[in-house]
């Protein structure tokens, strides 16, 4: 086949595909947030899309902040997901970390009070260089602290809370009682297992940036 056929099959399957427009979990507004394009609605149940947190508030604050959902059904002409997983920008990561400080990692799986599992990610960066029993302390009160705050919290509120930024300012405040520290912050949040409870679909309290 020669390239131009190559092009023009390409094209023909293209012409054939329906654009959905997505839109973000309830947790997170459910604004647009992008299309996807697929031959009929049920091909899209399951297919990822990524965009940052910057895209549903408008706050140029939020742009280091990933967001990944996953579509999990279609109404209509109308694509629905659910939050999949929060990450750091790579780059504002490494801002982070500078000479003469020590890093701090704490990996830690909480349940939900709906019975949802999700995985946290946090890193502390202290102001000074410091020991490997600091290093002990900062991550036993970041994980108490941790624990603590999610014992009793759903799956949107931790989710809301890690993306606003909340939980970073509550863990930072718990790890800086052992040594001072410079930043932390949820690098990663991820999905383990959705909530097994019924409950009621809780938007967040984002504020989204007004524009004329």
């Amino acid at each position: 086949m020669s390239q131009q056929s190559a092009q023009k099959s390409a094209m023909g399957k293209w012409a054939f595909k329906n654009w959905y427009p997505v839109y973000s979990p309830a947790v997170f507004n459910e604004v647009l947030v992008g299309e996807a394009p697929a031959e009929e609605a049920g091909k899209l149940v399951n297919r990822t899309i990524g965009v940052t947190l910057f895209d549903i508030t408008k706050d140029l604050s939020h742009l280091t902040i990933k967001l990944t959902f996953q579509i999990d059904r279609v109404e209509g002409d109308k694509a629905f997901t659910r939050f999949k997983e929060m990450e750091l920008a790579r780059d504002y990561i490494r801002s982070l970390v500078r000479r003469g400080s020590s890093k701090v990692m704490v990996i830690q799986d909480v349940t939900t009070s709906d019975g949802a599992v999700l995985r946290f990610e946090v890193l502390a960066v202290t102001t000074y260089r410091c020991s490997t029993s600091r290093k002990r302390g900062i991550r036993a009160a970041i994980s108490s602290r941790l624990s603590e705050v999610t014992a009793n919290a759903d799956f949107a509120t931790l989710v809301r809370d890690a993306a606003m930024g909340k939980l970073s300012i509550s863990l930072m405040e718990a790890g800086k009682k052992i040594y001072p520290l410079r930043k932390a912050e949820v690098m990663k949040l991820k999905v383990i297992r959705y909530p097994t409870k019924p409950g009621e679909a809780k938007k967040a309290e984002i504020t989204v940036a007004q524009t004329q």
